[in-house]
C-alpha cells in the first residue's frame, strides 16, 4: 500500500462559491450537466435506516470488482482499480479491510481536509490490488457542519461539493463505491449527488424493510434537482436462508410485497436481484474480525492465501473458541457476493447505455 495525491484539481470551492442562493436556477443545471456523464460509474450504497450491512456489502462488492480487474489483468486486457470512499464517521470500511490503526489511518482528516479546505485529495492505493481506498473516521464528522456553512452563502450548489471532485478523479477508476448511511441529512445530500446508481441492502423483518426503501425513494426524489440521473438499480437482500441452495417462503414472500411497493412507485422489478446474500453471520463476523472480504476470507479459511510481500501462507483464521473458520461455509459466503455483485453491474451497464443514448438523443 502506498499513499497518493491527486495533483491539478480544480478548486472545487470555488466553483461552489460561484453560486448564491439567489442564482438562476439554470446556473446550477449547467453545472449538473457537466457533472452528469462523468459520474455515471459512481455507484452508491444507503438504505433508510442503520444497522442493514451496507458497508459489508459495499466493501465486499469492492472487492469483488478488484478481482475482476485482477482477472483482466491476467487475460491481457486493460484495467482499472476500483476506489472505495466510506462517509461515515463510523469508518467500518477500515475495519473491513483490515487498515484500522495502521499507517495510513488518519481517521478521515485527509477527506475532510480535500472535501471542504481545497487541500490534495489522498487516496491509499492498494489496499488490495486494483482497490484503493479513501480513509473515513471521526474527522468525517465535521464535514456537515462545513457545508453547512456553505450553504447558507451558497445555497444547494454547496450540496454538489463531492461530485465536483469526483467528476475530477472518475476516469482513473472503473468503478468508484460511495458508503453512506440515513445518520445525517447533509451526509445523504452530497452522496446522492454524487452517484448516479443506487444499491440498498436489505435484511430484517418485513416492516424494517419495507420501511427502509420507503425513506430511500423519498431521499431520492429530493436531490432530484441536484442529480436527474441517480435511481436505484438494485436491492440487496442480506441475511437470510437457503435450503436446498434455495430462498425459503421468508425471502420469496418478501421479495412479492416488494415488488407491489415498487409497481406502485414505478420502479422496475428488475431492482430485486434474483443472488442474494445467505445468512452467515458467523463467518461474516469473523472476517471481519480479520479485516478480511468474504472471498479472501475463503480463501484463508482453506489455507490457500499467500501474504503478498512475503510468499508465506498465511495461518488460516479460528474463531474465538481456537477452533478454524469453515472452508465450504466461507466459499458459500464469498460466492453469494460475486454473484450479486455481477447481477448489480450488469444491471449499471444496461442503465448506463440507456443513458448515454438519452444523451445522444
Amino acid at each position: 500500500m502506498n499513499l497518493i495525491e491527486f495533483d491539478g484539481l480544480s478548486s472545487r470551492l470555488d466553483i461552489i462559491k460561484s453560486f448564491s442562493d439567489m442564482s438562476d436556477p439554470e446556473e446550477i443545471n449547467a453545472l449538473v450537466r457537466t457533472l452528469r456523464p462523468r459520474l455515471r460509474n459512481v455507484i452508491g450504497a444507503t438504505i433508510g435506516k442503520g444497522g442493514e450491512g451496507k458497508t459489508t456489502i459495499t466493501t465486499n462488492l469492492a472487492y469483488v470488482l478488484a478481482e475482476a480487474e485482477n482477472e483482466r489483468v491476467r487475460q491481457g486486457k486493460p484495467s482499472k482499480p476500483i476506489l472505495y470512499i466510506e462517509l461515515d464517521s463510523n469508518g467500518n470500511g477500515r475495519l473491513n479491510l483490515g487498515i484500522r490503526g495502521g499507517e495510513f489511518d488518519d481517521d478521515g482528516l485527509g477527506f475532510f481536509e480535500a472535501l471542504t479546505e481545497d487541500k490534495e485529495f489522498k487516496v491509499v492505493q492498494g489496499v488490495r490490488p486494483h482497490l484503493d481506498m479513501v480513509v473515513s473516521g471521526s474527522h468525517n464528522a465535521d464535514i456537515p457542519s462545513s457545508v453547512t456553512k456553505l450553504s447558507d452563502k451558497h445555497g444547494i450548489a454547496s450540496y454538489l461539493l463531492l461530485a465536483v471532485l469526483l467528476a475530477q478523479i472518475s476516469h482513473r477508476y472503473r468503478w468508484i463505491l460511495l458508503d453512506f448511511s440515513p445518520g445525517d441529512k447533509m451526509i445523504q445530500r452530497l452522496g446522492l449527488a454524487a452517484c448516479t446508481h443506487l444499491v440498498a441492502p436489505m435484511k430484517g423483518s418485513d416492516n424494517a424493510v419495507i420501511e427502509g426503501l420507503g425513506t430511500l425513494a423519498t431521499l431520492v426524489r429530493q436531490i432530484r434537482r441536484l442529480n436527474d440521473e441517480v435511481a436505484i438499480v438494485s436491492l440487496i437482500f442480506l441475511g437470510y436462508r437457503r435450503v436446498n441452495d434455495q430462498p425459503t417462503s421468508q425471502l420469496t414472500n418478501l421479495r412479492e410485497k416488494m415488488g407491489i411497493l415498487l409497481d406502485r412507485a414505478h420502479i422496475s422489478r428488475e431492482v430485486l436481484v434474483d443472488a442474494f446474500i445467505r445468512d452467515g453471520a458467523t463467518t461474516a463476523n469473523l472476517a471481519r474480525n480479520y479485516g478480511m472480504p468474504a472471498g479472501e476470507f475463503a480463501l484463508a479459511a482453506a489455507g490457500q492465501l499467500f501474504n503478498s510481500h512475503t510468499g508465506d501462507r498465511v495461518d488460516r483464521p479460528r474463531d474465538e473458541n481456537g477452533r478454524y473458520a469453515d472452508p465450504q461455509r466461507a466459499f458459500d459466503l464469498a460466492a453469494d457476493y460475486t454473484n450479486v455483485a455481477t447481477q448489480v453491474i450488469q444491471l449499471i451497464r444496461q442503465r448506463n447505455q440507456k443513458l448515454q443514448g438519452a444523451e445522444a438523443a
